[in-house]
């Protein structure tokens, strides 16, 4: 077996860092950036279409890279698409995590420009170039690998969309967004990480993401009525996401191997698992509040 293709890899990781540094020298200059809609609607910075736009070279880089491996139209995670007549397999699949890695870092440590200045945008270069290498070396693996290296591929795969989904979070807690525009980000994002999180492990997949999808909205609608800093609602959200998650594989792995025990159990373990987390976090925001610790501003 073949190791990683660096030799495309590091030309993607190239030009999307060289993208993001053309991002941030453009919104150092944020009177043309920044656009208002009007006094009802928020203002948005373009850098936020900018990004869209190198999310979507990411994802078509991730395609070229996905074509050089012999396995790829065998291991499950293509996709086929009807282009008029023809019929093409593309490795859509392996886009969801890639797109969204260069919009939430940015997202994330934007929050902190006012404290960290421009460390912020260093920081975002750093990050965003170690985790898209290790997502792009871990696909390698899940698809050319042994059955250990999927495992691990997989768990590394798993870590690296439960950060996204935090700094995601954080992003749309921090803003305190309405419900409406809480949506449009929320939604879509946590629609394609549990889709990427559950994908070969359970049918009706992508409506079992949206329900999940549909479940995180609800929660933060529930959740941007708590006054506390939005780190701990941007945690109580990814347990709650995590927690989703846990259930759905469990039933999953009990309805395909009959089991009902193994729901109660994993009913028990996620929902022990969920309690305990958020009750501690309720003990958090007591003790910063009796502190009068405020993080609600990086």
């Amino acid at each position: 077996m073949r190791g990683p293709r660096f030799d495309r890899i590091v030309p993607l990781l190239t030009l999307v860092l060289v993208g993001l540094g053309a991002v941030f020298l453009l919104e150092l200059n944020t009177d043309l950036l920044i656009v208002n809609l009007g006094e009802e609607l928020p203002s948005f910075s373009v850098a936020w279409l900018l990004l869209a736009g190198l999310s979507l070279v990411t994802g078509v880089g991730v395609e070229l890279i996905a074509r050089t491996y012999d396995r790829l139209y065998r291991s499950g995670w293509t996709t086929e698409l009807a282009l008029g007549r023809r019929r093409v397999e593309l490795a859509l699949p392996l886009w969801n995590l890639p797109i969204l890695t260069p919009l939430a870092i940015f997202a994330f440590f934007r929050l902190f420009k006012g404290a960290l200045a421009t460390n912020a945008y260093l920081i975002v270069l750093l990050a965003t170039g170690a985790l898209l290498t290790i997502v792009l070396v871990a696909q390698h693996y899940l698809i050319s690998g042994s059955e250990e290296q999927r495992r691990a591929a997989r768990t590394a795969l798993t870590v690296a969309a439960f950060a996204l989904a935090f700094a995601i979070f954080s992003a749309v807690t921090f803003n305190r967004y309405r419900t409406l525009y809480a949506i449009a980000l929320i939604f879509p994002s946590t629609l394609l990480l549990a889709a990427d999180m559950l994908r070969g492990r359970l049918r009706s997949l992508w409506l079992i993401a949206a329900v999940i999808a549909i479940v995180m909205i609800e929660s933060y609608w529930a959740l941007s009525y708590w006054p506390t800093s939005f780190l701990l609602v941007s945690v109580t959200l990814l347990v709650i996401f995590y927690v989703l998650l846990g259930l759905v594989q469990t039933a999953a792995t009990s309805v395909e191997t009959g089991t009902a025990t193994l729901a109660r159990r994993g009913l028990i373990e996620y929902g022990a698992v969920g309690t305990i987390a958020i009750v501690a976090l309720v003990v958090a925001m007591t003790y910063l509040r009796s502190q009068h610790i405020d993080l609600r501003i990086p």
